[in-house]
């Protein structure tokens, strides 16, 4: 089972993959941020239920990475848990002041839970079959193939399945933050077609 690689090891292999790809999107696509500006001023009125804010999201992205980088270079995995738990209660309350929205929030909290799994050894085994069941879940949806499973949940291998999916996580959610104004936008697109009149 996974769980059984040392957990310094599975850092370190967490932070290899979703470092530098993540890391180098997170910041071209914070760049284009100032660009987005302008469109989303155009649905300005849609966002006074919510101060929802790109930058608070990328905040917590690089708080993520920081402190998986952070384990890996002091070597001391110990610290996973606090950590993780800072990360969780910095979730919350940026939830609570509405600067993140729920579907963030949600994806978030599963990569927080994702890596505590496969960095947690899981000694006696019992939870073997949850953890693989729900690490080859965020695998096959994250990257499309079953190779988690494939790889029965262990080794090297495994690790760095999950980290991939990490890594596409995080630049999807900040792809997320980016568009969010053009969602909207698009949203409201929708919803007019939905309420006109069928044509004869």
């Amino acid at each position: 089972m996974i769980g059984k690689l040392r957990t310094a090891g599975a850092i370190f292999l967490l932070v290899l993959a979703t470092g530098w790809a993540a890391q180098e999107t997170i910041k071209s696509n914070r760049d284009g941020q100032a660009l987005n500006a302008s469109s989303e001023t155009a649905v300005v009125e849609q966002k006074d239920a919510t101060q929802t804010s790109p930058a608070a999201g990328s905040a917590l992205l690089d708080l993520f990475l920081d402190h998986l980088r952070e384990m890996a270079q002091t070597g001391k995995p110990e610290a996973l848990e606090p950590r993780l738990q800072e990360m969780k209660l910095a979730a919350k309350k940026a939830l609570e002041a509405k600067t993140i929205d729920p579907v963030f929030f949600r994806r978030f909290n599963r990569m927080l839970a994702v890596t505590k799994l496969v960095a947690t050894p899981d000694s006696s085994g019992v939870l073997g079959p949850v953890i693989e069941d729900v690490l080859g879940d965020f695998v096959q949806d994250k990257l499309g193939v079953p190779g988690f499973r494939e790889e029965g949940g262990k080794g090297p291998k495994a690790v760095n399945w999950v980290a991939q999916a990490l890594a596409t996580e995080i630049i999807d959610l900040q792809i997320y933050l980016n568009t969010l104004g053009q969602r909207q936008a698009l949203q409201k697109k929708i919803e007019e077609r939905m309420a006109a009149a069928p044509k004869k």
